[in-house]
């Protein structure tokens, strides 16, 4: 199976992982081979991959052909290239938001056709779960790990539809897995069915304040007033926040529980020269 470029942010890593998955393909693969094919000397390359060496402008393009990256992922690559090799803070943090970004276009993008999925609010909370439970599929013992709980009913109903939407499929280990650890709606979603789920999750995170320690939850809260250009910076954080939140969740090897994070920035009062007919 092809690696995905996206789940790393070291080049390095992706470029060792790549040797190792040609070398399980073909035994007689070797650094010298991959050498060999950058046109670079071995010592080159075993420099680079033990970080005494970067990837310069002049060779990058061998590399990222021998690598096979096309279009985006190629231009992915290279922005880890350039953030490995640069030390000034702002230019790392440049080009970290623009991986970010691209890490976020490269998610599988949840169609409309199956915003069904959010009719339920149990249908993503036990996505996430079989990630953490894979051996278990009896839906009375998966609705009783929710919280709050649902009904065996509620699960199995949940299970069918995120199974025939393609989201989860059976394993070896008589459980389910999820086929996509992160998907997204995108930033531009319409839809009845996900305006629905933002009110119950709402509603949850209400009832989360007083269901958990302060320990086992985060919540805070600003008021502030803005600009609408400092309001569309407001939303850009916002957004590069749930970017950065879905790196660590594509990330993690070892989930322990299903969280529902909710970021909200909303009107207080009416824009001022609106003639207060404006909300």
């Amino acid at each position: 199976m092809a690696l995905s470029i996206y789940a790393y942010t070291d080049y390095r890593e992706y470029l060792k992982a790549e040797l190792v998955r040609k070398r399980g393909r073909n035994t007689s693969f070797s650094i010298r081979a991959a050498a060999a094919r950058m046109n670079i000397g071995t010592g080159t390359l075993s420099r680079i991959i033990s970080g005494s060496r970067n990837i310069g402008p002049a060779l990058l393009p061998a590399v990222i052909d021998f690598l096979g990256l096309k279009s985006r992922e190629a231009e992915y690559f290279s922005l880890l290239v350039r953030m490995s090799r640069t030390s000034h803070p702002g230019k790392k943090r440049e080009f970290y938001e623009r991986m970010l970004l691209m890490r976020g276009e490269s998610r599988s993008v949840i169609p409309e056709r199956k915003y069904d999925l959010f009719e339920q609010w149990e249908c993503l909370a036990l996505h996430q779960l079989l990630r953490i439970v894979p051996g278990v599929s009896d839906p009375a013992a998966l609705g009783a790990m929710l919280v709050p709980k649902v009904s065996a009913s509620r699960a199995r109903k949940a299970l069918g539809l995120l199974e025939r939407n393609g989201m989860i499929r059976p394993n070896d280990r008589r459980g389910y897995s999820p086929v996509e650890i992160s998907m997204t709606t995108g930033e531009t979603w319409q839809g009845v069915a996900i305006h629905g789920f933002q009110k119950v999750a709402a509603r949850m995170g209400m009832n989360a304040l007083d269901t958990f320690r302060k320990a086992e939850r985060d919540f805070s809260t600003l008021t502030v007033s803005l600009s609408p250009g400092n309001f569309a910076a407001a939303r850009d954080i916002l957004r590069k926040a749930r970017q950065e939140i879905l790196e660590l969740d594509e990330k993690e090897s070892d989930p322990r529980r299903v969280y529902q994070m909710n970021l909200q920035l909303f009107p207080l009062s009416r824009n001022r020269g609106s003639g207060g007919g404006e909300p």
